[in-house]
């Protein structure tokens, strides 16, 4: 009988938990503390449908499909500090090509609502502020 309440009292008090938190977010994992804003959680969301099978999840280019790409997918955490904000709006919109780079990054513009790139423009501001270079510490 003992056990029987010792097991009752363990399968309840493994159920008054509640469920388990949900997993987090793996850019959210890569940018730290910095919570992202709705637009750029959104904007993450259309870059892992439309442009992460090449760039990776994170940005870094190493999605399923770079290792088929040359040139490779660049790494956003060093690549998009040196892309001014227009030049990544013309890439979404028209490819690569539209700013006189490689032709294997499909132009987005007649698949991706203007919220749409908004969110992406948004995550990729958030990418960049990932990816600038860290202050080096004064000797």
């Amino acid at each position: 009988m003992s056990r029987s309440i010792a097991l009752l009292l363990l399968t309840t008090a493994a159920c008054a938990r509640g469920p388990a938190p949900p997993p987090r977010d793996a850019v959210q994992e890569a940018f730290g503390h910095d919570a992202l804003r709705a637009a750029e959680a959104r904007g993450h969301r259309v870059f892992g449908r439309r442009c992460a099978i090449c760039h990776g999840l994170e940005g870094r280019g190493d999605g399923p499909n770079a290792y088929n790409l040359s040139p490779a997918p660049p790494d956003f955490r060093e690549s998009l500090a040196k892309v001014p904000v227009a030049d990544r709006r013309r890439i979404i919109e028209g490819g690569t090509a539209a700013v006189g780079r490689s032709p294997l990054c499909p132009p987005w513009a007649r698949l991706l609502s203007a919220e749409e790139k908004d969110a992406l423009l948004a995550w990729l501001e958030a990418a960049a502020r990932g990816a600038a270079p860290a202050p080096q510490a004064s000797r």
